[in-house]
């Protein structure tokens, strides 16, 4: 309770999605605990999560969004989501905005002096290009935009002539809650190649196919290495068709979506992580890999060179480059040695630079000077 007399400050965030699974609801739920932490501090703060697409019902019930953070939720209703910010929100002192399409709302929250400071936050590929002119003028209102990775910053200042020091760069954490893996849970090959994402038409960049083809390059001399992909989506019945048209659909196991448990067990039971994405803002699921100690093989590209260090936790490798994806492949299936290196390298990044603590510091440290 805050004591009689002593004004109330409140922080908040503004989230498109957060009580689902994925890497930006995942995102969301970092920066709400974050939140947490400070008004559990500060008895003369309070805190919400407010979201576009999750019913307030969902907000309350997820365990992963604090509970003592209060919640609201626009179910998919974008009239409901900016009437209810205008008009019933209480006055704000800091504000982050979880994507870049709800800036506008909260440059208009500003404007109406319900808002005193807001942060912007750029997943990637939505900020890779010229934006509108509302989201524009967010941007420039923002005390701050928060970029995942300098990549993300460079391409939006450069396509929206924003100054690189309206930016800051803060890297994504993987969750940390321990979660148990289920004890009969097993990945398919002797050597297992692990992908966690979704297969839909409009993603068609994650480069599943270059692994297809690049398996169909090993097979005669490696048939023990497997592609495991999990995850669903509408281009997933494309997909196998063209796994089988490449005479690699022996190599390759369609897991649909897993439950958490079978999800931590094929991270701590594959080899390798691939996904050779060309347009990766950050790819959280790199993290999740290198905390299981596993190296990783991402695009050349985007967000993911600020994520994988090539030679020392992984590799990198452009997009269409299925000889460069099948060397590297054999390369760690042929020395278990250097998986285990790239492994810990990867790992003690994840205990260090995308670290939680660290994390967590970046964005305290962002409500401190607001």
């Amino acid at each position: 309770m805050t004591k009689p007399g002593r004004a109330t400050r409140q922080i908040g965030l503004l989230a498109t999605e957060m009580a689902t699974r994925g890497g930006v609801q995942s995102f969301m739920q970092r920066v709400a605990e974050v939140i947490s932490g400070v008004v559990e501090q500060d008895p003369s703060l309070q805190g919400y999560c407010l979201s576009l697409n999750d019913s307030t019902e969902a907000l309350k019930q997820h365990p992963a969004i604090p509970g003592n953070l209060s919640h609201w939720g626009a179910d998919r209703s974008k009239k409901r989501l900016i009437t209810h910010a205008l008009t019933s929100m209480p006055r704000t002192d800091v504000l982050f905005v979880g994507h870049l399409g709800a800036g506008p709302v909260a440059c208009a929250m500003k404007l109406l002096r319900r808002v005193r400071d807001y942060y912007v936050i750029l997943h990637g590929i939505e900020a890779w290009k010229r934006v509108s002119a509302l989201d524009r003028r967010a941007l420039m209102g923002a005390k701050k935009i928060i970029a995942t990775t300098r990549y993300t910053a460079e391409e939006c200042g450069r396509h929206n002539a924003i100054p690189a020091d309206r930016f800051t760069v803060i890297p994504l954490c993987a969750d940390e809650r321990p979660v148990t893996p289920s004890p009969d849970f097993r990945l398919n090959g002797d050597f297992k190649l692990l992908c966690v994402a979704r297969q839909d038409a409009a993603e068609r960049y994650k480069g599943f196919e270059h692994v297809f083809a690049a398996l169909a390059q090993l097979r005669p001399a490696h048939p023990e290495i497997h592609f495991n992909l999990v995850g669903d989506g509408n281009d997933q019945p494309r997909l196998k068709a063209l796994a089988e048209d490449m005479g690699v659909q022996e190599n390759v196991t369609f897991w649909g979506r897993l439950p958490d448990g079978d999800l931590a067990a094929a991270y701590q039971h594959c080899d390798v992580y691939v996904m050779p994405s060309s347009r990766e803002g950050f790819g959280i699921v790199f993290l999740e890999a290198m905390r299981h100690g596993k190296p990783c093989i991402g695009g050349n590209h985007g967000g993911t060179r600020d994520v994988i260090e090539h030679n020392r936790s992984g590799y990198l490798v452009e997009y269409y480059d299925s000889e460069a994806l099948a060397r590297f492949i054999r390369a760690l299936a042929d020395d278990p040695r250097v998986c285990e290196k790239m492994g810990e390298v990867g790992k003690a990044l994840v205990d260090g630079k995308f670290s939680q603590a660290m994390f967590g510091a970046s964005y305290r440290a962002l409500i401190g000077n607001s």
